[in-house]
């Protein structure tokens, strides 16, 4: 079961990753595209910047929800690794719930941006203004998800790796040094 469940996260993870990389391609590309038009050929498009934009709002809230998945958010591990392991993992367990209340906060407030958005749209693209609000959902639903499965599948940062051999103590000699 929870070796199935663990390709099922990857496979859905790796999609959104996948799907974030093609957003980054995307979002050079026009970036790149506007600066030739406006610089090159002083023809400077007006939607570019909302597309870009737009794709840098899904490749965020995505990629938000892939590194949950991943455990690569920035974290200040020495309070947790000077802690008892017990304590230690405790905290691990709380930090997984937080991220698990604010992707429900994205969630419910990506709802009430849609809901305000309604029938806008942007001005330059013609296109829905909701659509810079879906990412919300899809983002936090996808992160809630990967909250759930970690907590479930027990998958918590481990403490760093102590290669064998070295020294609790900082102030030891190392063998062979100052004998």
């Amino acid at each position: 079961m929870t070796g199935r469940l663990t390709r099922v996260m990857d496979g859905v993870n790796g999609l959104a990753a996948g799907l974030c990389h093609l957003l980054l391609v995307v979002i050079v590309l026009i970036t790149l595209m506007q600066v030739g038009l406006r610089f090159l050929l002083n023809q400077p498009t007006s939607w570019s910047e909302e597309i870009a934009m737009l794709c840098l709002v899904w490749f965020g809230l995505l990629a938000i929800a892939v590194a949950v998945w991943r455990h690569e958010h920035i974290a200040i591990m020495v309070v947790r690794d000077a802690l008892p392991a017990a304590w230690g993992k405790a905290l691990d367990y709380l930090a997984q719930v937080l991220v698990g209340v604010f992707m429900a906060t994205l969630i419910l407030t990506g709802g009430d941006l849609i809901a305000l958005a309604g029938q806008q749209l942007l001005p330059a693209s013609r296109l829905p203004k909701w659509l810079l609000y879906w990412p919300t959902i899809f983002g936090g639903g996808l992160g809630l998800l990967n909250v759930a499965a970690n907590l479930l599948l027990g998958r918590l940062e481990e403490p760093p790796h102590r290669p064998e051999g070295l020294e609790d103590d900082l102030t030891a000699t190392p063998s062979g040094i100052g004998r």
